[in-house]
C-alpha cells in the first residue's frame, strides 16, 4: 500500500517548498528558516528526503529528485546561509537484491555548492563543506560506486567526481586555500584517494594545490597526498591493475607539470609508479607505456644554502619513462646543507626494452656552494641490462646508454666537474668506471661497428 507522509515547517520571510510523492511508503521533512526554497519529488518506491535549511538570509536552495520503479532511494541534506544542494538520484530498472542510492549534503556558509546525480544500483554519495569558496560535483552512473567528499576549514576548492561502471571507490579531502580536484574513473574496481593541503590554522603554509586523476581500466589505484605549498599533482592511468603513490610535502612540489597535464601515466598494465617529495622546489615526471614497470623517484633536498640575491631555482628534476615491459627504474635525489648544496641536480631515465633495471642516486656531501649541478642521464633499449649511477659531489655529469642485451655498467663519481660516459652497443659487455677528484673525463665504449 502508499504510505506517504510529508511534514514541512517554514519560518520568516521567502520560504517555498513543494513536495511531490507518488509511490510505496514515501517520507518527506522540510525544515526551513529564513530566506529559503525546497523541492523534493519522489517517484517510486522506499523514497526518503529530509531537507534542513537554516541560516541568516542566505540564498539556500535545495532540490531533490528520487526515481521510480524499484528503488530504495535516500538523500539528507543540511545547509545554513549561502548554499545551493541538487541530489537527482533514479532506480534501477532491473532486479537484483540491493538498489539504494544514498546522498548525504552537508554545508555550512559561504558560497558551497553541492550536485549529486546517481543512476544504478547501492551509489553512495557523502559530500561535506565548510565556509570558504566550496563546489563539488558527483556524477555516478553504475553499480556499487562511493564516493566521499570533504572540504573544510578555509576550503577554497573544488571537487569533481565522474564515477561510471560498477566498484569504483573515491576518496577526496581538502583542507587548504585553492584546492581544485577532479577524478574521473570509468572502469570497474577502481580506488582514489586524494587528501590535499594543510588545515588553515597553520601559520607557515599557503596551499595552492591541483589535482588530477584519470583511471580508464580495470581495477587501478591511486593514493595521493599533497600537503606542501603550491603544489601540483597529476595522475593518469588507462590500463589495467595500475598502482600510483604520490606524496608531496615539501614547497612547490609538481608531480607532472604546472599547467595540470601528465603527471605518472600508466598506459600498460600492472605497473607501479611510487613518488615521494620532500624537499624544496621538485619535480617528478613518471611515463610507462609498458606492462609490469615499476619506478620509483624519491626527491629530499634541503632548499639551503640559498644563492644570494637571485630567486630560488628548481631544486630537483626527475623523469623516468618505460615503454617495455618488466622493467625497474629508481631515481632517488637527496641531500643538502646550509654549506654543501645539493640544488639544481637532474636525472633521468629511460628503458624501452624489457627487463631492464635502472638505478640513479645523487646527493652533494662533499663540496661546498650554492648548489650542486649534477645530472645523470641513462638510456636502455635492449633487454635485461642492467645499469647503476652513484654520484657524490659538485657538478657532475653522468651518461650511460646500453642498447644490447645483457649489458652491466656501474657508474661512480665524487668530487667536483667530473664527466663520465659509458656507450654498450653489443651483447653481454661489463663496464665499471669510477672517478673521483676534479676535472676527470671518462669515455667508454664497448660492442658496435668498426
Amino acid at each position: 500500500r502508499d504510505n506517504n507522509v510529508a511534514t514541512v515547517v517554514q519560518t520568516a520571510d521567502g520560504a517555498d517548498a513543494t513536495v511531490t510523492q507518488n509511490g510505496v511508503l514515501n517520507l518527506s521533512a522540510v525544515d526551513q528558516a529564513a530566506d529559503a526554497t525546497a523541492t523534493t519529488t519522489q517517484t517510486g518506491t522506499y523514497n526518503t528526503s529530509s531537507i534542513t535549511q537554516t541560516g541568516t538570509a542566505g540564498g539556500a536552495e535545495a532540490t531533490v529528485t528520487q526515481g521510480g520503479g524499484y528503488g530504495d532511494n535516500v538523500s539528507n541534506i543540511t545547509q545554513s546561509a549561502d548554499a545551493t544542494a541538487t541530489v537527482t538520484q533514479t532506480g534501477q530498472p532491473s532486479v537484483g537484491p540491493a538498489f539504494t542510492n544514498v546522498s548525504s549534503i552537508n554545508q555550512s556558509g559561504a558560497g558551497s555548492v553541492g550536485e549529486v546525480t546517481q543512476n544504478g544500483s547501492n551509489n553512495n554519495s557523502i559530500l561535506a563543506q565548510s565556509a570558504a569558496n566550496g563546489r563539488a560535483t558527483i556524477d555516478q552512473d553504475g553499480t556499487f560506486l562511493t564516493s566521499t567528499v570533504t572540504q573544510q576549514d578555509d576550503a577554497g576548492g573544488t571537487v569533481n567526481v565522474t564515477q561510471s561502471n560498477t566498484d569504483n571507490i573515491s576518496n577526496v579531502t581538502q583542507n587548504s586555500v585553492s584546492s581544485v580536484a577532479d577524478v574521473v574513473q570509468s572502469g570497474a574496481g577502481n580506488v582514489s584517494s586524494l587528501t590535499q593541503g594543510r588545515s588553515a590554522g597553520n601559520a607557515f603554509q599557503t596551499n595552492s594545490q591541483q589535482a588530477l586523476i584519470t583511471q580508464s581500466g580495470d581495477d587501478n589505484e591511486v593514493l595521493a597526498s599533497q600537503s606542501g605549498s603550491s603544489g601540483d599533482l597529476n595522475l593518469l592511468q588507462s590500463g589495467n591493475r595500475n598502482f600510483a603513490n604520490v606524496n608531496q610535502s615539501g614547497f612547490d612540489n609538481s608531480a607532472g607539470d604546472n599547467n595540470g597535464l601528465v603527471g605518472v601515466t600508466q598506459g600498460g598494465d600492472d605497473n607501479d609508479a611510487l613518488v615521494t617529495q620532500s624537499g624544496q622546489l621538485s619535480k617528478a615526471f613518471v611515463d610507462q607505456i609498458g606492462n609490469g614497470n615499476t619506478a620509483t623517484i624519491g626527491q629530499s633536498v634541503n632548499n639551503a644554502p640559498n644563492p644570494a640575491g637571485g630567486p630560488d631555482p628548481i631544486v630537483a628534476t626527475a623523469s623516468i619513462t618505460q615503454a617495455g615491459d618488466n622493467n625497474s627504474s629508481s631515481i632517488s635525489q637527496f641531500g643538502g646543507s646550509n654549506t654543501r648544496s645539493a640544488r639544481l641536480m637532474t636525472a633521468s631515465s629511460d628503458q624501452a626494452g624489457s627487463g631492464n633495471t635502472s638505478l640513479i642516486t645523487q646527493t652533494n656531501s662533499l663540496v661546498d656552494g650554492a648548489s650542486s649541478g649534477n645530472a645523470a642521464t641513462v638510456s636502455q633499449g635492449g633487454d635485461d641490462n642492467r645499469s647503476a649511477v652513484v654520484q657524490d659531489g659538485f657538478d657532475l655529469e653522468a651518461n650511460v646508454t646500453q642498447s644490447g642485451a645483457g649489458n652491466n655498467s656501474l657508474l661512480t663519481q665524487t668530487g667536483s666537474m667530473n664527466t663520465a660516459t659509458v656507450n654498450q652497443l653489443s651483447d653481454g659487455n661489463i663496464s665499471t668506471l669510477t672517478q673521483s677528484g676534479m676535472n676527470n673525463t671518462a669515455t667508454v665504449t664497448q660492442g658496435g661497428t668498426n
